[in-house]
């Protein structure tokens, strides 16, 4: 298979010091968490080194200068995932505190949001929208508020091989019985790499006048035109995803309405007024920021960023080539892989995302035996149990590919897994047995 892609990947991968580093190592967990190119590093080693400050506090040079370095990084997330004119980001954690964050204010009483989403007005039974196929980021939180405020969970199955798909009348049916308020929803897997068709997800939230919001913590990073396409009410990521640091992310949103909303967190930094019995708050984004945030961070996230959007012609031209690269190459190993059966729900694609089962060896065994051979993957249940149990398995491999990887890393594996099928043979029925 000649090689597709015009791109230099060998020119990117040296922008990446945990390379050198760790020479002979292959990888492949980029869905947990990118690698980062020194120019994130040194953003974060600049703040830490040369501008070591506190921000939105100090009337000196410095702090300023540090303050206005964040709001610029500000105004280049929202950009990044929204077109809207109204959007800002907040800083937060990361994802999982993303959707806390938006799982209170969007159940709380202290919110005025019926003149803006009617389901707000409704007097049916408060719902929420999730699917089989989320993160628990984007389950968890909501379970807390639903069962604090009162809300019904409603799901949209997966089907075996991952998709979303819901029976003909189940949208019909829930908005007849609920008042749905909220619908949440993962754009991409980072079980299979799927890229989910949200679109009829997105009208059925208008028209149902329900809060739109996108887990992006996948998709950030291999569709960004995809989550603004969308144009979400909300949309939730990670900075490590996005070749950044952890500890930092954002939820990106309409002013106005975060304006409308109740706090999530209080303490310094998100004040106008402190009283002995009440206090005031900053407009958004800063009434969401309570405490010292991860400055360092921010600034690297700001080159994340810059990295994304220079090189996304990049990104994009050698993911699919690895794609078509690993799926011929992967076909003949005789492993299971899971979502790359050709279905007509796969309408947007996949990207380099390959969750997979070696017959009758377990998941933890095969990423064992791939790490003895340098080979770095992720075993388990990826925080996503309920695909697990729609998936038919309690567990799975994955490797994720990215901008840094080879048809070599490729090579890697498949070699690996072929190793993984010597140790553990296996017999008709799946019984794995331990080759002496």
């Amino acid at each position: 298979m000649p090689q597709a892609s015009h791109y230099d990947t060998m020119s990117i991968r040296k922008e990446f010091p945990f390379f050198e580093a760790n020479p002979g190592i292959v990888y492949l967990d980029s869905a947990a968490t990118a690698l980062k190119p020194r120019t994130v590093i040194d953003a974060l080693l600049r703040y830490n080194t040369h501008e070591s400050v506190n921000i939105h506090r100090g009337v000196y040079r410095l702090s300023q200068q540090a303050t206005d370095t964040v709001e610029k990084v500000r105004a280049r997330v929202a950009r990044f995932v929204s077109t809207a004119d109204d959007a800002t980001a907040v800083f937060t954690k990361g994802t999982t505190e993303g959707f806390n964050l938006l799982a209170h204010i969007l159940t709380s009483e202290a919110s005025k949001l019926s003149d803006r989403f009617a389901a707000y007005a409704s007097a049916k039974p408060p719902a929420i929208l999730l699917s089989e196929s989320e993160h628990h980021a984007n389950i968890v939180p909501w379970q807390i508020a639903a069962q604090r405020a009162g809300y019904k969970l409603l799901y949209l199955p997966a089907n075996a091989d991952g998709y979303l798909v819901p029976p003909a009348d189940f949208l019909a049916q829930a908005a007849s019985t609920y008042a749905i308020r909220i619908v949440s929803l993962s754009l991409q897997s980072n079980v299979t790499g799927i890229i989910h068709d949200l679109a009829p997800y997105r009208e059925f939230a208008a028209k149902a006048g329900a809060v739109f919001i996108v887990d992006a913590a996948q998709a950030i990073v291999h569709v960004p035109e995809h989550i603004r396409s969308l144009a979400p009410d909300f949309s939730v990521f990670s900075a490590h995803k996005l070749f950044g640091t952890t500890g930092v992310g954002a939820v990106v949103g309409s002013k106005p309405v975060l304006d409308h909303t109740d706090v999530y967190q209080g303490g310094g930094g998100m004040i106008t007024l402190v009283e002995p019995d009440r206090s005031g708050y900053l407009e958004a984004p800063g009434k969401y920021e309570a405490g010292t945030q991860a400055i360092g961070e921010i600034y690297a996230l700001g080159a994340a960023i810059d990295f994304a959007t220079q090189n996304a012609a990049a990104l994009s031209a050698i993911e699919a080539d690895l794609l078509a690269y690993a799926d011929e190459k992967l076909a003949a190993t005789g492993i299971r892989i899971f979502g790359k059966t050709p279905t007509p729900y796969a309408t947007l694609g996949r990207s380099p995302i390959y969750s997979f089962e070696v017959p009758g060896v377990h998941a933890h065994d095969t990423g064992t035996i791939l790490d003895e051979q340098d080979i770095c993957i992720r075993a388990g249940h990826h925080c996503c149990q309920l695909l697990m149990r729609a998936l038919g398995v309690s567990a799975t491999a994955r490797a994720s590919f990215s901008v840094y990887n080879t048809r070599d890393d490729v090579d890697r594996l498949i070699d690996g897994i072929g190793y993984v099928k010597k140790i553990f043979r296996t017999d008709g029925h799946g019984t794995k047995h331990k080759a002496s």
